[in-house]
């Protein structure tokens, strides 16, 4: 790894890591947009033996009870960064991983397991912007209400902002079924 990797990886890893809200918009809106927070936690090396982090998505409401986590293992292929995404077992036994870190502790490699065709790739726009969207277009499949639909998702990333749309279309008829009906969610950094 030379010099230069290392450093656009650690510009991109400390604007990725910390906490994010979309407090400021919830309260402008509170009809169209839920208070959640989103977190990404640096993982100890010795889990892959490279660079992994924590993630957890929940209502601000239910900070206890998250509906989103995740491992991401970091990987550079050329110019991107590359997130692979992994399902935690019993991820329940470790909630609030976001916020209390020793939680982090609990997660080891034999508790994860591969979400195939769901790796996140981010491009580098403009110094410490980013752009990201999965790989490989609908090809990740996510279970809601009982049925397989692909997801689409489109993320910008500052040291400042995080922007997020993700949505879930039928396979068959490529029709809408979940999903962001008003847009990006537009969290801030407050930690």
């Amino acid at each position: 790894m030379n010099y230069l990797y290392d450093q656009s990886q650690k510009r991109f890893l400390k604007t990725l890591c910390g906490k994010f809200s979309n407090a400021k918009q919830s309260e402008k809106e509170p009809s169209l947009y839920s208070n959640i927070n989103i977190y990404f936690r640096l993982l100890p090396w010795e889990i892959f033996e490279g660079i992994s982090i924590y993630t957890e998505q929940s209502y601000n409401h239910s900070p206890w009870s998250p509906y989103r986590q995740a491992v991401l293992r970091l990987s550079a292929e050329k110019d991107l960064f590359v997130l692979y995404n992994y399902k935690i077992v019993n991820q329940d036994r470790i909630a609030g991983a976001g916020f209390n870190l020793e939680f982090l502790k609990m997660i080891t490699l034999d508790k994860l397991h591969i979400r195939e065709n769901c790796e996140l790739i981010f491009k580098e726009k403009l110094k410490g912007y980013y752009d990201g969207c999965l790989k490989e277009c609908k090809k990740c499949i996510v279970k809601m209400n009982g049925k397989d639909t692909y997801l689409i998702s489109q993320i910008r990333l500052s040291e400042e902002k995080l922007s997020s749309k993700d949505e879930g279309f039928d396979i068959k008829t490529n029709k809408k079924v979940w999903g962001s009906m008003n847009g990006f969610l537009e969290f801030d950094r407050i930690q």
